[in-house]
């Protein structure tokens, strides 16, 4: 059946480089899209993703927040109260202020702050997401932690060492990160006293209270008791206050509905230019589908000699769009744009692009169930 399948494919070279290029483009452009969007999800939820995983497995914030990057401030007393609360093995309180970052070449930026207590440093960052030096460095005075891809954002080379301003006032890189990065600004770890320090934020006030809840299976009934005892909180699992920051954002710009509409632009697309080449290519070949019913082919056989053909299709297009994702990974790394080809991604392209070439191939199967053994002499 393959052998056959490939026979057909080779005779009609032009066509068959055109249903190529019609999957090929259209799985790198759903790839493309569906990656940039899960690393932007990734950047919306970076305050979440960036914080210590062994600390952070319940977030307390204000009721009315449904979003990690604006946390409104409370009373720092409640990270004190918490503690008691049974179930918790230990809450550390979080303090995230916007600031303005200056170097000596004149240039200046945005950035946010985020500090906690240390030793644990629980907001981060997480010692996975180090690039130079070490977290303990951010225990000295008057030190933070930088981006390696925030260095374009700053427009200055910052590294290990490097001194700068935040709001007038002296501040030395004790370590740098990669992809510790956040939605907007770019984000600066610190204790939560230098924080304060180069912030001006309340000492009295947190943002947020970082809760380490050890046993995973008590984190619902101790997230349940901090609702009951803060009725002017909220406790969230992690992942949920991500995915409500996610959604928060995405919809509040319209970043969803505008990946959506281009990802189903890409496979629409793809389908009738694949199914359209398809069907033309099979046309042309009709005589040979009659001789093949004529000699005793039945239509399942030729169902599948065309099923096949869209197989074989869809394995070169999908394994050439590959080529091209990770070649644009590589690019895109280089500017800090990063793009995950997981192997549950790969799969689940690999399954589209099934799809939209066993589907298209349904013009020419329809055509081809028509087709009489007479055809061969007509």
């Amino acid at each position: 059946m393959f052998a056959t399948a490939y026979k057909f494919i080779r005779f009609e070279k032009s066509k068959s480089t055109g249903i190529l290029l019609g999957i090929i483009i259209s799985i790198y452009l759903i790839g493309l899209e569906l990656g940039i969007f899960f690393y932007l999800t990734t950047l919306i939820g970076g305050v979440i993703n960036n914080a210590k995983p062994e600390y952070s497995q319940v977030f307390v914030v204000n009721k009315l927040t449904n979003n990690a990057n604006i946390l409104s401030p409370f009373d720092k007393r409640w990270v004190n109260q918490l503690r008691s609360i049974e179930g918790i093995d230990d809450a550390h309180g979080m303090v995230m202020a916007n600031v303005s970052v200056r170097f000596d070449n004149g240039e200046s930026s945005p950035a946010i702050i985020i500090g906690s207590e240390y030793p644990e440093l629980a907001a981060g960052p997480s010692e996975s997401l180090l690039n130079s030096g070490s977290t303990n460095n951010l225990f000295l005075q008057g030190t933070v932690s930088t981006d390696f891809y925030d260095n374009k954002t700053f427009g200055y080379d910052v590294k290990q060492g490097t001194s700068f301003e935040i709001s007038g006032k002296n501040v030395t890189v004790g370590a740098t990160t990669k992809n510790a990065k956040g939605f907007s600004s770019p984000m600066l770890y610190t204790t939560d006293a230098t924080a304060r320090y180069y912030s001006g934020f309340s000492e009295d006030a947190v943002n947020a209270v970082i809760v380490t809840v050890k046993d995973e299976s008590k984190i619902d009934e101790v997230i349940e008791r901090i609702n009951t005892v803060a009725p002017d909180l909220r406790a969230w699992r992690s992942e949920e206050l991500k995915n409500a920051t996610v959604i928060n954002v995405m919809t509040a710009n319209n970043m969803g509905m505008s990946f959506g509409t281009l990802v189903i632009f890409a496979i629409v697309s793809g389908f009738f230019i694949i199914g359209l080449t398809m069907y033309s290519a099979t046309y042309d070949r009709i005589k040979d589908y009659g001789t093949l019913k004529a000699i005793g082919a039945t239509g399942r056989h030729i169902t599948l000699l065309v099923i096949t053909q869209s197989f074989i299709y869809a394995v070169v297009g999908f394994a050439v769009s590959l080529l091209l994702l990770v070649g644009t990974k590589f690019g895109m790394a280089k500017a800090g744009l990063i793009i995950n080809l997981s192997p549950q991604f790969l799969a689940f392209l690999f399954f589209v692009t099934l799809i939209i070439a066993v589907a298209s191939s349904m013009f020419s199967i329809q055509k081809l169930k028509k087709v009489e053994p007479s055809s061969v002499f007509r």
